[in-house]
């Protein structure tokens, strides 16, 4: 009959053990870096209507969206659209992904305003939104956008 030394089960015991409190404290981490992110998310349209558009963050701190910010983004649709769209958009670094990749929240309308800002794109919204897109944009089409309409734009990480 074959025993496992005792110290050998303490030791794996350990480490198991270590790998969850590292999981935790690196979730932990995470979390607190991310305490800027908003725990709302308004139209367009509901923001052009405040007087200082802004947003509630996690840290329950006011995250305030430039109207000149949103006057670019209203240039790229219709003002049938203006309901649909959903600020400030979230770009995800997802760090098990591949360096520099960022994940955009919301949907083809909030992907189309980070690629036309960026360049990616010079379609209208009624063309763009006929493709299959993927969700992810690289680094410099993130921070391209961030430099022209940055209030708009929230960077949180995974």
């Amino acid at each position: 009959m074959l025993t496992i030394p005792f110290c050998t089960i303490i030791l794996h015991v350990f480490f198991e053990m270590s790998d969850k409190i590292l999981d935790l404290i690196w979730s932990l981490d995470i979390e607190k870096m991310n305490d800027h992110l908003p725990t709302e998310r308004k139209s367009l349209a509901e923001l052009l209507t405040e007087e200082r558009p802004q947003v509630k963050a996690k840290n329950n701190r006011q995250h305030r969206i430039k109207k000149e910010h949103l006057e670019i983004v209203c240039q790229l649709f219709p003002e049938s659209e203006w309901k649909e769209i959903r600020l400030p958009i979230i770009l995800l670094r997802r760090t098990a992904m591949e360096k520099g990749l960022f994940s955009v929240s919301g949907g083809i309308r909030e992907l189309y305003v980070i690629h036309r800002i960026s360049g990616r794109t010079t379609d209208t919204f009624s063309k763009f939104k006929l493709d299959d897109h993927q969700s992810f944009v690289w680094k410099p089409e993130a921070f391209s956008t961030i430099r022209k309409i940055g209030s708009v734009v929230i960077v949180g990480y995974t």
